[in-house]
């Protein structure tokens, strides 16, 4: 039985938490985790791993408020999320260079409800990088678009905190003005369907 439920757990964690999964949904995932963390059937150091994936899962949910951080920009400038005022916020944690990370950027720079939102400042795009390498970063600055902004986490607190999930590179959040969680770790294509919705209402 102990067996049993260590494999049906990996099985779960397969289908909603990997990352390249098309089933991936943590809001389903957060469920399993709660029946390991109860079950007699596994030992506590057994449920070490599926505790820390719960606390982690828990931060930045949908209709939760997303965690404020500050940023950096190229020129020492600083600021921070809540410091976004427009009515949407794209929050796009990435690592320039990286393939998938340079799909996203053209996928946001090619999509018109994007464009038209930012030029109406109705949406801010705003670009972290969260790792140390500022060599690397900056020398994919001029792959960003000038209307978006494009910082680095200096203190690396997005990281050493966890304050937001990042099993996966790039990561998407959609916030409100409220910066309250619209979408979650969501794919460019669902993000700009999303707007698309909300601006033909």
């Amino acid at each position: 039985d102990r067996l049993r439920s260590r494999g049906l757990g990996d099985v779960y964690k397969r289908q909603l938490y990997d990352p390249n999964s098309p089933m991936r949904n943590e809001e389903f995932y957060i469920p399993v985790l709660d029946a390991m963390l109860t079950s007699p059937l596994l030992e506590e150091i057994e449920k070490v791993r599926p505790k820390a994936r719960r606390e982690l899962a828990q931060k930045n949910r949908i209709g939760t408020k997303a965690l404020n951080f500050n940023y950096t920009l190229a020129s020492g400038a600083q600021g921070s999320l809540y410091q976004q005022q427009t009515d949407y916020i794209l929050l796009f944690i990435n690592n320039p260079g990286c393939h998938a990370c340079t799909e996203t950027i053209d996928a946001l720079k090619n999509a018109p409800i994007i464009n038209q939102l930012l030029e109406q400042k109705k949406l801010t795009v705003l670009s972290v990088y969260p790792d140390e390498e500022l060599d690397e970063w900056r020398k994919h600055l001029n792959e960003f678009p000038k209307e978006w902004i494009n910082g680095y986490d200096k203190k690396f607190a997005i990281k050493e905190q966890q304050l937001y999930d990042l099993k996966a590179i790039p990561t998407l959040y959609l916030l409100n003005k409220e910066k309250t969680v619209l979408l979650k770790d969501a794919p460019a294509q669902a993000i700009e369907e999303y707007l698309l919705m909300k601006s033909e209402q």
